[in-house]
């Protein structure tokens, strides 16, 4: 159990949680929220589906840890950790926030649902499209989930606003530049940057443009943030059918990304 929720990291977090207390009428004790939130990074990790939980685990059953997860949701827990968690490392300055890296990959929808779409890059099949932003160490700061037919540039804007507002030692943390690739480098979307104060690195689009940026030598660190989202087993593909759950373990995932910075010296 503590091998996937630390005790550093639930230290941490605890707090965000809905105090339990005991039934007046007696009867078994509830599923701790710890172990409940155990059998819930449990199934994000390996995939499971949620009836195969193991209960040697001693987390409680798939329906205890599926019914705590989507209530979590309902109250907004899950984005609150992952805001928790960022917020500490920018005190601890943590996060390089001078350049800002914006990427999304697409993954295959297996349910379907409303928040997904026919995949341009997989024979229009169902998909959904996982966005980030990142600091310049690939710290996710921003993670949202859409169809995949949705343009990259279009997301972007909202993304943009969804950057917390973080202070560190020496006072507020502000992205001084945000970089991206070709399926950013639309002149409204640059224009919308500078806006709000921060200087657009997004390669032009065009045919004349020349192969060869150079920019892949800072930009890997997103790519290498979404394949680590893709090393969630229950992230590879889209199994929910609702956005919301799929949003909520993406945001889920960023904490514990994100917490293993936290747990290094």
């Amino acid at each position: 159990m503590a091998q996937l929720l630390p005790n550093e990291v639930w230290q941490q977090i605890q707090s965000e949680f809905p105090k339990q207390r005991r039934s007046p009428r007696g009867g078994r004790p509830s599923v701790t929220h710890r172990q409940a939130v155990t059998g819930i990074i449990f199934v994000l990790k390996t995939g499971l589906p949620w009836n195969m939980l193991p209960r040697e685990l001693g987390c409680g059953s798939g329906v205890t840890c599926w019914r705590r997860f989507h209530q979590w949701m309902q109250s907004g827990l899950w984005e609150r950790i992952r805001l928790r968690i960022l917020k500490q490392l920018a005190r601890q300055g943590r996060l390089e926030l001078k350049r800002v890296v914006i990427d999304s990959a697409s993954v295959r929808a297996v349910a379907g649902g409303a928040h997904t779409g026919p995949n341009p890059t997989d024979r229009a099949k169902k998909g959904c499209k996982r966005h980030v932003i990142t600091d310049a160490n690939g710290l996710p700061l921003v993670v949202r989930v859409g169809p995949a037919n949705e343009r990259d540039d279009r997301r972007a804007f909202g993304l943009l606003d969804l950057i917390p507002k973080l202070n560190g030692a020496q006072g507020r943390l502000r992205p001084a530049i945000l970089q991206g690739d070709a399926g950013y480098g639309f002149p409204d979307l640059e224009r919308e940057v500078r806006r709000r104060r921060i200087e657009p690195l997004l390669a032009p689009r065009g045919k004349n443009v020349a192969h060869g940026s150079g920019h892949g030598r800072t930009r890997y660190v997103v790519e290498r943030t979404l394949a680590w989202f893709g090393n969630f087993r229950r992230l590879k593909l889209c199994y929910e059918r609702q956005g919301e759950h799929f949003q909520s373990f993406h945001d889920l995932a960023a904490m514990l990304i994100c917490s293993k910075r936290l747990l290094t010296a």
